[in-house]
């Protein structure tokens, strides 16, 4: 009786470390809200979905331009579907972030490329880096997958789309709920055109087991003591 305890007991209070995959791979409209900033109010961004410049088929398109050298111009895309409580499913360990990313130009241009996940909570914004290949005198990019395992939350700082400035707050894995997107942050040292297509994102969260596991552990370690007790009294 107590082995067959003990055998249910391991096979119930066993954590599940579970994946929450978040993936987009046609980037409707009615699904995410832009945040933005400008260095310069003469400068313009637009978003929406593409219908054919996916990786393949639809895609998200963004529409930069930059008037001046070193303009800056942040955008910052939630999507309302992509949202995840810390309190009830389960504190997360890590994320695992990847996206197919392309750059068009109007002129050649030099400089660096990253991907930006970017995460809401308690209405403060969060953004990542991870870095891509660079641009070498060139129109376009090409697609490239960009993609990094294991983001903690200190990967993760504070970005305040007023002042375009970043924070040194990280946000809180266990806490409140959060909503999942991406940012695209754009400066180069000439006026400049561009277009960003973003295809294929794929945002795994890693979680720790949910509340209610720990509830049954709790449980069935108190039924131990209980039942280790009574074995005690009729040796």
């Amino acid at each position: 009786m107590y082995a067959r305890f003990l055998m249910a007991l391991a096979i119930t209070a066993v954590p599940i470390l579970a994946d929450v995959v978040f993936s987009d791979t046609t980037f409707s409209n009615g699904t995410y809200t832009g945040t933005t900033y400008k260095s310069d109010p003469t400068s313009t961004v637009s978003f929406g979905q593409c219908a054919t410049c996916g990786n393949p088929g639809q895609a998200m398109q963004i529409l930069i331009n930059l008037p001046n050298s070193f303009d800056l111009v942040g955008l910052g895309l939630t999507n309302s579907s992509f949202t995840y409580d810390p309190l009830t499913q389960g504190a997360i360990q890590s994320i695992s972030a990847s996206v197919d990313k392309d750059v068009i130009f109007n002129q050649a241009v030099s400089g660096g490329n990253a991907f930006h996940p970017m995460l809401e909570q308690d209405g403060v914004f969060y953004i990542a880096t991870i870095l891509g290949p660079n641009l070498v005198n060139n129109t376009t990019t090409g697609y490239d997958t960009i993609s990094q395992t294991g983001l903690l939350a200190t990967d993760f700082t504070e970005y305040d789309f007023t002042t375009g400035t970043s924070g040194s707050a990280h946000p809180n894995f266990a806490g409140d709920p959060i909503t999942f997107g991406l940012a695209q942050l754009s400066s180069l040292g000439s006026p400049v055109q561009l277009q960003v297509d973003y295809d294929n994102l794929n945002l795994d969260v890693v979680t720790t087991p949910e509340p209610s596991y720990l509830l049954i552990l709790a449980t069935g370690l108190f039924g131990l003591v209980i039942l280790g007790r009574r074995n005690q009294s009729r040796a």
